[in-house]
């Protein structure tokens, strides 16, 4: 039996009339958007239908022409990384040069392996095209809010951090430092808590002691910079010719260095200070101050361990200005300083002297005494008391006072 055509006719009928309804509405859109471009105004609402009808048809095509437009984009950004580290890598060698010019004067402590530097910057060059984009689209409210959540947790962190544990057991000094008049601190005066930060650290001077101490030696160092600051302001009305600076840049470190020497303690026992024309590391005569504690406080003034060009500039100064030099070391104002020591007994001793005189001079002049000298300085050290007690700022001011003359006839000679 031969199959029926019927439904075949039928079918095919049905698609014509389909395709032919479609081929209609096609061109209904196209003249429509025609009359939309040339600014039609009779029939607004068949272009905006026909358009609705042509974006239908055509939005297959746009998505899929978006999703390759945003597939090339991530290729790009993905070759920018690559680039990026490539970068990186070829300058690491660089930077580590710079980085190593900048920490010159740094603690071994304070250096790093050079693979975690490379690690960090490969993982900085990495995140540089991603981090650049979030930042321009981050909302500065939620950023902020995320910078202080931040910043609570690593408090929170820090808070929680166990203090270290002594590991032996410290030694406890039975000198006993003295309070000023009525125990209450004095504003022109030493705090009585850094003379016995200064007088334990004697003791216990080594690197665990500073580090489970490490908050009474901040604030002992910031007691001697508001002091040292006072002093400098009123040295500046005796000496102008004092370099004006701030009083961190005049104190000295209190590490030791202890490449060259036989003693391997890591800090001094003391807090102290140097003013002069060209500041604490010119080779100027200037103004020392330095405060430990067990009566090592000490004010003095002129200058330490002469260079050898220097000194013979000093030697021959004092041998044409004989008569100026002595005079100034005669004063009543050095004789108060020195308890009453007058010419070369004012002088502190310094570094060992000469035993004979200096080649290129007479060995029988008047001055040989002076001539076989390296160090011409003059000063006082104060007991524990003195220096806690009221008054103590112009004690130190008033021996500054009393050596300009000795320190511009040195530095008029030093040069």
């Amino acid at each position: 039996m031969a199959p029926s055509k019927t439904p075949t006719r039928t079918s095919s009928r049905v698609t014509a009339a389909a395709s032919a309804a479609n081929q209609k509405a096609s061109k209904s859109s196209i003249a429509a958007m025609t009359s939309a471009k040339k600014g039609s105004k009779t029939a607004p609402s068949t272009a905006k239908k026909a358009s609705t009808v042509a974006a239908v048809g055509s939005g297959r095509k746009r998505t899929k022409q978006e999703d390759s437009e945003d597939d090339e984009e991530d290729e790009e950004e993905d070759e920018e990384e690559e680039d990026d580290v490539a970068e990186s890598d070829k300058n690491y060698g660089e930077d580590s040069e710079e980085s190593e010019d900048d920490d010159d004067d740094s603690d071994d402590d304070d250096f790093q392996s050079s693979d975690d530097v490379r690690t960090r910057k490969n993982a900085t060059s990495k995140n540089k095209a991603s981090s650049s984009k979030k930042q321009t689209s981050t909302n500065p409210a939620k950023k902020a809010k995320m910078s202080s959540a931040t910043s609570s947790k690593s408090s929170s962190k820090n808070k929680n951090h166990p203090k270290p544990e002594p590991t032996k057991t410290f030694q406890v000094s039975p000198l006993k430092i003295p309070r000023p008049k009525g125990g209450h601190p004095v504003a022109d005066a030493i705090q009585p808590e850094t003379l016995e930060f200064l007088r334990d650290l004697k003791l216990n001077n080594d690197r665990e002691y500073m580090m489970l101490n490490q908050e009474r030696c901040d604030q002992a160092k910031a007691d001697f910079l508001d002091f040292i600051r006072m002093v400098k302001e009123g040295l500046l009305e005796a000496d102008p010719d004092v370099m004006d600076q701030e009083p961190k840049q005049s104190m000295m470190r209190i590490h030791r260095d202890i490449r060259f020497s036989n003693d391997k303690t890591p800090y001094k026992d003391h807090f102290s200070c140097f003013f002069s024309k060209g500041g604490k590391k010119s080779i100027a005569a200037g103004y020392y101050f330095g405060v430990g504690s067990n009566g090592e406080t000490f004010v003095g003034c002129g200058a330490w361990d002469i260079g050898s060009a220097a000194l013979t500039r000093v030697r021959h100064g004092i041998i044409d200005h004989a008569d100026r030099f002595n005079a100034i070391l005669a004063t009543d104002a050095i004789k108060k300083i020195t308890g009453g020591k007058t010419g070369i007994e004012a002088l502190r001793e310094g570094h060992t002297p000469l035993k004979t005189g200096p080649k290129g001079f007479d060995k029988d002049h008047p001055m040989i005494e002076f001539l076989k000298k390296k160090s011409f300085a003059v000063g006082r050290k104060f007991a524990d008391k003195q220096v806690v007690e009221e008054g103590f700022l112009e004690e130190v001011l008033s021996t500054f006072d009393a050596c300009v003359d000795l320190v511009h006839i040195l530095n008029d000679w030093i040069g």
